[in-house]
């Protein structure tokens, strides 16, 4: 048995769009992600790139939102079932991971979407043969398990910098991360980010500089002890060179915050 509850494809939602649904529903939810996405699994929040996957079982939080303030856009299918191909593991569940042939993917939860809308003569053999052939493709995709592993765990490192700036952050550090060579860690992520990773941390302090120098009377000694600079000199360097301002002409020129 396999009845489809709803489904849409190239679903777009404005900046700061979030999901949350608790645990108390007997559906499935597959979604594809079109924009990067965080997913909030068991209480640990895993940031992922565009075209990433996500198939959540029955009795499950459902939880997840755009990321870095993004719009966002997804394909979804919510369905009931006891099809094996679904329950066995196939696509992991609660596992998000990046598709392949994601344009693929897309066309196959539009068609399941089309058939779910119109009443066609053989409408419940087409939608299985669809999910049957969905479920492969996205099988397809885990083939991978190297590149998966890395793009999460780089996206992972991005958002961990993002969001705790301040940590003693260093290459070597970094690089176990991923478990990967320091030349490579830069290699990776400079390609899925377009900034190196110390130039990420950089610019990641210097946002949270701005905000104490804003909101607080804090001194810049204390300011770059809290950013996670050890030597204040090194920090008005990196401040000054991020804004073209040291922090100190920073703090007069900006209106503190009310």
């Amino acid at each position: 048995m396999l009845k489809i509850d709803a489904a849409e494809s190239n679903t777009t939602h404005a900046p700061l769009f979030t999901y949350n649904y608790d645990s108390h529903h007997d559906w499935w939810l597959l979604i594809q992600t079109h924009t990067s996405a965080t997913f909030v699994i068991n209480g640990e929040e895993t940031t992922m790139p565009a075209h990433t996957a996500m198939l959540y079982p029955p009795r499950t939080e459902v939880h997840y939102y755009a990321a870095n303030n993004e719009a966002y856009s997804d394909d979804w299918v919510r369905f009931y079932t006891d099809e094996s191909f679904v329950n066995n593991g196939l696509v992991p569940t609660e596992t998000p991971f990046k598709t392949i042939e994601s344009s693929y993917i897309s066309q196959i939860i539009q068609l399941i979407a089309a058939e779910n809308f119109f009443s066609n003569k053989n409408k419940e053999l087409t939608i299985q043969s669809l999910f049957q052939i969905l479920f492969y493709k996205l099988n397809e995709s885990l083939s991978n398990k190297d590149d998966d592993f890395r793009t999460l765990a780089l996206y992972q490192l991005h958002n961990n910098i993002k969001t705790n700036p301040s940590f003693p952050w260093t290459i070597s550090y970094m690089a176990k991360q991923l478990y990967v060579c320091p030349r490579l860690l830069h290699k990776f992520y400079f390609e899925e980010f377009g900034i190196s990773c110390i130039q990420d941390v950089i610019k990641n302090r210097v946002i949270l500089a701005k905000d104490y120098l804003n909101n607080t009377d804090y001194s810049i000694k204390k300011i770059a002890t809290l950013c996670g600079y050890s030597n204040t000199e090194h920090f008005s360097r990196q401040f000054k060179k991020e804004t073209g301002l040291s922090p100190k002409q920073y703090r007069e020129q900006t209106p503190k915050s009310e």
